[in-house]
């Protein structure tokens, strides 16, 4: 049986929490029957964030997948004076397929986190105190995945359906539920080269990705927890502005200083990617793109005919 185990190790380097290390130890075939057990521990003057999981990806050799995952997090960000966030907790996740499907499976989840919030502005310290507060989610979500060429796909769709629980009956607290919605559609336009092989040489394919969230109910101190778009560091990325910029309360100039204000926080979102690239290898891709999007601070307000936008160039490795 070939050795499949792995140790990786390294540094890392982030606008939102600055220099670190990683340190990971990953088996993919435990007992060598195929279960998955990985280990990770990032480190550094702005992170220590150690994750312990094990994956059972056919639980009793059925089609019923299993993940428990148990992570203790602590991270400052740079990016929006956001402060630190330490996190304490675990989940459970189990998958089955939906009526047989073998590209479509339906996740249940639950997990329960105990969570502490500090330094930061002192506009989030006011808004949002958090000191040992806990959060207790039920989850449940609908996945099909048929794309093809992973990791830049060049065919295929993406559909990711997932609503949560928070609170309630479940204690906790906050008391809210949150809906995330998610489509991507790939069509090939043609390929360049390869001598007619699938899969070589350069493919060219057209993109569209939608996206949008709705929070209703009571976040409370849980502001990771709300939408805030701008940038790419954090939040809803938005190519072409700075982080945090755009608001329920329309564009905000002052976000260039990289500050979040409390105002930028929404309960629902919206936004769009239509992409036409060129998948050079499965190690590198370029393509054109035009963003558009917008954040709500109510669900009531969401408007998908109302959204900045922005256009650019892009290449990923």
């Amino acid at each position: 049986e070939k050795r499949t185990g792995n140790i990786n190790f390294g540094a890392s380097l982030g606008q939102g929490t600055g220099v670190g290390g990683f340190l990971g130890l990953e088996e993919p075939n435990l007992f060598g029957r195929g279960k998955k057990g990985q280990l990770r521990w990032q480190f550094g003057a702005n992170i220590n964030d150690f994750t312990l999981s094990y994956t059972d990806p056919a639980i009793r050799d059925s089609r019923v997948s299993g993940t428990l995952t148990l992570f203790d997090s602590r991270q400052t960000f740079i990016v929006g004076d956001l402060g630190q966030r330490q996190q304490l907790g675990g989940e459970v996740r189990i998958g089955f397929p939906f009526l047989g499907s073998r590209y479509t499976r339906v996740f249940g989840s639950y997990g329960l986190q105990r969570i502490n919030y500090s330094q930061g502005s002192e506009d989030l310290r006011r808004r949002f105190a958090c000191s040992d507060c806990t959060r207790s989610t039920l989850g449940l979500g609908l996945l099909r995945d048929t794309r093809i060429g992973l990791p830049f796909p060049v065919a295929g769709t993406y559909f990711n359906i997932g609503g949560e629980l928070n609170g309630g009956f479940l204690g906790g607290t906050s008391d809210y539920q949150k809906i995330d919605l998610e489509g991507r559609w790939y069509a090939p336009l043609g390929t360049v080269g390869g001598g007619g092989q699938l899969g070589q040489g350069v493919q060219f394919v057209l993109g569209l990705t939608a996206k949008s969230g709705f929070i209703f109910g009571d976040a409370g101190p849980f502001f990771t927890e709300l939408y805030s778009m701008g940038g790419v560091q954090f939040g809803i990325p938005l190519r072409g502005y700075n982080e945090f910029s755009i608001t329920p309360n329309g564009y905000d100039p002052n976000a260039s200083s990289g500050q979040a204000s409390v105002n930028a926080f929404g309960k629902s979102f919206a936004a769009f990617t239509v992409e036409a690239g060129a998948r050079i290898s499965g190690a590198l891709y370029v393509d054109t793109f035009l963003d558009a999007g917008n954040i709500y601070r109510e669900v009531r307000q969401y408007d998908p005919t109302r959204l900045f936008r922005g256009a650019g160039f892009g290449a990923a490795v």
